[in-house]
C-alpha cells in the first residue's frame, strides 16, 4: 500500500533533479518487527540499506553536511545523511549496531522532555510505541558517530506556539542537551514537520538560539540555495523492498514535494 501510494507517478523525476550534486536526508523513526507500521523499520530492511549506503559510499556525516550548507565542501556526486526522528530506544538496540557495522554516521533528534529519566519533564508512559532513550543510551551514541540534534523540548508544533514558547522549545531543549552531554548541539529537527509546524519566524529564532539549521518533513533533496532552517528530507517507510530504497536514494521522492505543496494548498483552503 505505501509503495503504490508514494510511487505512482514519481519514479520519473528527471525533470525536476537539480544538475548539481544534492545531499538526500533519510528520515527514520523506529526499528523493530511493527507490521504495516510505516513509521516503523525493521532490522532486516535497515541492514540491507545501510550496506547499501556503505558499498557505494554514499553517507556523509553530519560535519560534512554542515560544511556543505556553508559552503565549505563541494560535492562531486549526490549523497545521503542518515536522520532518526523522536528518540525511540530500538535506536539504541536495533539501529545503532547496525550503523556500527557499516560505519555509517548519523544524526538523532531528540526531545529532552521526553527522556526517560529528565526529571522535570517526565515523558508519558504507556502512550508511545515505545520507551525513549534515556541520557546513557543518548552518550553511547554520541560516542559512536551519531551526531544529536534537537526535536524541541516537549515535542510540540512550533508553528502552533507564540514567540516566547518557541524561544522556550529552541533555547532550552539545546541548553539541556548540551549540559548533560557537554558537546555542542548545531541542528533541529520540527515536530510533525508539516508546512503548519514551521514558518519565518520559527527559523528567524532558531537561527538566533545558535541552530545552524533545521529539518522539516516536507519531501526533497537539499542544495546550498535552500534556506537553511526549513530543509527538505526523505522519510524511509517500514515494509518497503531495496529497490524502493536504492529509488528514493537516486531521487525517486523529490517530485512528492509538489504533493506536499498540494496538500497545504489544500489544508489552508479548508480552514479559511
Amino acid at each position: 500500500m505505501a509503495l503504490c501510494t508514494r510511487y505512482s507517478g514519481s519514479l520519473a523525476v528527471s525533470s525536476f533533479l537539480s544538475a548539481q550534486p544534492v545531499v538526500r536526508v533519510l528520515t527514520y523513526h523506529r526499528f523493530g518487527e511493527s507490521e504495516y507500521d510505516p513509521f516503523c523499520v525493521s532490522a532486516r530492511h535497515f541492514e540491507q540499506q545501510m550496506a547499501y549506503l556503505a558499498e557505494h559510499k554514499l553517507a556523509i556525516s553530519y560535519a560534512d553536511f554542515e560544511n556543505y550548507l556553508e559552503g565549505k565542501l563541494s560535492l562531486s556526486r549526490n549523497v545521503v545523511l542518515v536522520t532518526v526522528d523522536d528518540g525511540f530506544q530500538s535506536l539504541h538496540s536495533i539501529a545503532l549496531p547496525i550503523l556500527k557495522q557499516h560505519a555509517i554516521p548519523a544524526v538523532a533528534f531528540v526531545t529532552p522532555g521526553l527522556i526517560r529519566d529528565a526529571g522535570v519533564f517526565p515523558g508519558q508512559p504507556g502512550t508511545q510505541p515505545e520507551p525513549y532513550l534515556d541520557w546513557e543510551e543518548i552518550m553511547v551514541l554520541a560516542d559512536n558517530n551519531i551526531a544529536i540534534g534537537s526535536h524541541s523540548l516537549t515535542h510540540q508544533s512550533l508553528g502552533s506556539l507564540d514567540e516566547n514558547e518557541v524561544i522556550e522549545e529552541a533555547v532550552q531543549s539545546r541548553r539541556v542537551l548540551e549540559n548533560r552531554l557537554s558537546r555542542p548541539v548545531h541542528t533541529f529537527a520540527y515536530p510533525f514537520g508539516t508546512k503548519a509546524d514551521f514558518n519565518d519566524q520559527t527559523a528567524r529564532i532558531l537561527r538566533e538560539a545558535g541552530y545552524s539549521c533545521a529539518f522539516t518533513s516536507q519531501h526533497g533533496a537539499v542544495n546550498e540555495q535552500l534556506n537553511p532552517y526549513m530543509l527538505p528530507r526523505v522519510k524511509v517507510e517500514g515494509g518497503e523492498a531495496i529497490w524502493v530504497f536504492r529509488s528514493l536514494v537516486k531521487g525517486g521522492l523529490d517530485a512528492w514535494r509538489l504533493i506536499d505543496q498540494s496538500l497545504w494548498r489544500l489544508q489552508a483552503n479548508r480552514n479559511a
